[in-house]
């Protein structure tokens, strides 16, 4: 068998094998046998019949047939083996079908998609911005005022028109081109006038109504509305209010703050200190993710790769499998799953894809960027991030090696340190 290769662009290959007709004969040979005692034929037993009877009556068509299929399982594997050609797909077949025959050689061109090259750019070093992690007064505060509005209480206003801030309670009915539409009813629906829930100019047609009064609001829906029938259409609502109602604060004091039962806190001060550390440690970790994804995407828009399609679809099928084991656990289809959440299982591949590529981007890269430092793992690198494991699945690092053990966590730990590298070599600005 004769094996020649030739690199094609977008990381692909075109792989001509010939196999001698003495090759593809037995091929045919043991085509033929296996058909033979399969056959039936008046006269004969199964199994029996003479091979030039077969042929006279049936020709070879159908051997020849079996012939390439035994020939190209058998070769192509030996092929892209021999030629250590890393294939990624499903290879197209073109066979030379006017020159096909018993008795002559057998000959095929395999193109296909193979693991790409990946040529980096300047991966160490590569300048990436990071926020500060230190939480301002102002953010400290919002996060008491909303703590505030949490624990308040609405009261009923009474002899006030409504207001932005207050909350009304109110029946309300959408009319398109004068007919009602499935959705736009509700009775006692309770919305705080300003927040912005409804269609931008319906809560502030409501302000100044007093209560039982009706009125009727005009509105347009947003052209992107995901209703279809709605998307940029105008409406009117009829709205009668029942009530409004006003948000109450509770008093900022140390009764307020032993209510909320925080472990360890007793006092006003005792509590926003809590809140700032809290806030802090959530930022620093929205920070480190954030600086992470910076410098990978810093190394990979400087790299160059050609990725197959193979490997972009292997992925969205991956994320397809990690939703319809979600699905199972709710005892739904993945179909149905996906509706709920208003898409088609195509519409949910054509979503992720993007994604997807830039998940085999990323793997592709760190991978390369592995190889040229020549990273390894020691004992201290395995300790480090199984404590990182621990940390993730709120376990201890001996319950994580147990589950996982060396080999099934090397790659992920080889990649982690790669990471690393990377991060420890940026330049902050």
């Amino acid at each position: 068998m004769k094996v020649k290769v030739e690199k094609l662009e977008s990381s692909k290959v075109k792989i001509e094998v010939t196999l001698t007709k003495e090759e593809f004969n037995e091929k045919y040979e043991s085509a033929f046998e296996k058909i033979l005692k399969d056959v039936e034929v008046k006269g004969f037993r199964k199994g029996k019949v003479p091979r030039e009877m077969y042929l006279k009556r049936f020709g070879d068509g159908a051997v020849i047939r079996d012939a390439i299929d035994l020939a190209l399982n058998d070769s192509y594997y030996e092929a892209v083996t021999s030629k250590k050609v890393n294939v990624v797909g499903q290879p197209d077949i073109d066979i030379d079908w006017e020159k096909l025959g018993h008795d002559k050689p057998f000959k095929y061109t395999a193109t296909v998609e193979v693991y790409p090259e990946v040529i980096l750019g300047k991966y160490l070093g590569v300048e990436v911005k990071k926020e500060s992690d230190l939480i301002t007064d102002d953010e400290l505060q919002a996060e008491v005022d909303r703590n505030l509005k949490n624990n308040s209480e609405l009261e009923l206003v009474e002899g006030k028109p409504l207001e932005k801030g207050h909350t009304a309670i109110f029946d309300f009915c959408g009319y398109l081109e004068g007919k009602e539409f499935e959705g736009g009813k509700a009775e006692n629906y309770s919305l705080e006038i300003g927040s912005g829930q409804f269609i931008p100019g319906f809560e502030d047609q409501m302000v100044g109504m007093n209560v039982e009064e009706e009125r009727d609001i005009n509105v347009t829906f947003p052209e992107n509305y995901q209703a279809d029938n709605l998307a940029g259409k105008p409406v009117v609502f009829k709205v009668k209010l029942h009530e409004i109602k006003q948000r109450v604060l509770p008093t900022l004091d140390d009764e307020f703050v032993k209510g909320l039962e925080v472990e360890g806190v007793n006092t006003v001060d005792e509590w926003k200190l809590n809140i700032r550390e809290t806030l802090q440690k959530e930022k620093k970790e929205a920070n480190d993710n954030k600086f992470t994804d910076d410098v990978i995407n810093a190394v990979c828009s400087d790299a160059k790769v050609d990725i197959p399609n193979a490997m972009i679809e292997n992925r969205v099928n991956q994320m397809v499998k990690q939703v319809e084991n979600q699905a199972k656990q709710y005892g739904l289809t993945t179909e149905q799953l996906l509706s709920y959440q208003g898409t088609t299982l195509d519409q949910y591949k054509e979503l992720v894809k993007p994604s997807a590529e830039k998940n085999v981007l990323e793997s592709l890269v760190i991978e390369a960027v592995r190889k040229a430092e020549k990273i390894k793992l020691l004992k201290a690198d395995y300790d480090k991030y199984y404590e990182v494991l621990a940390k993730q699945y709120g376990q201890t690092a001996e319950q994580i090696k147990k589950s996982l053990p060396k080999e099934r966590v090397e790659e992920y730990f080889l990649d982690l340190k790669t990471i690393d590298l990377l991060k420890d070599n940026a330049v902050i600005k």
